[in-house]
């Protein structure tokens, strides 16, 4: 039986909450404008020491429309800054919601046993 991928995205929202959405094709930008609340896209890098090294789908235009600064994103991403050694303006910040896309495999049903009697 052939494995079946779906795209897992994780919407990390200023205010700490999560938003889970699973789409059954990759999402493009279309799809994530709306979750993110955004018109242009820009890509950073976080790392979190259970999901590893991931990418950000950001609002590129955030700190220009005054948008809350997500804690949690900034976190991660001066840790991947931490552990690739790239380095930001001292006390930057990533702003406003933001996605993050992840291709995981489909769990299916197994087929079913069959036992033969002798």
């Amino acid at each position: 039986m052939k494995n079946k991928y779906v795209w897992n995205v994780m919407i990390w929202k200023t205010n700490g909450d999560e938003v889970f959405k699973v789409f059954v094709q990759r999402p493009d930008f279309a799809n994530i404008y709306p979750l993110i609340d955004c018109d242009m896209i820009e890509f950073h890098k976080g790392y979190h020491e259970d999901h590893g090294t991931f990418e950000m789908h950001c609002d590129e235009e955030a700190k220009l429309t005054s948008k809350a600064v997500n804690k949690r994103a900034t976190k991660a991403w001066y840790a991947w800054q931490m552990k690739t050694g790239h380095i930001s303006l001292p006390g930057d910040t990533i702003n406003g919601d933001v996605a993050i896309v992840k291709k995981v495999q489909e769990p299916y049903e197994k087929e079913k046993e069959v036992r033969s009697v002798a």
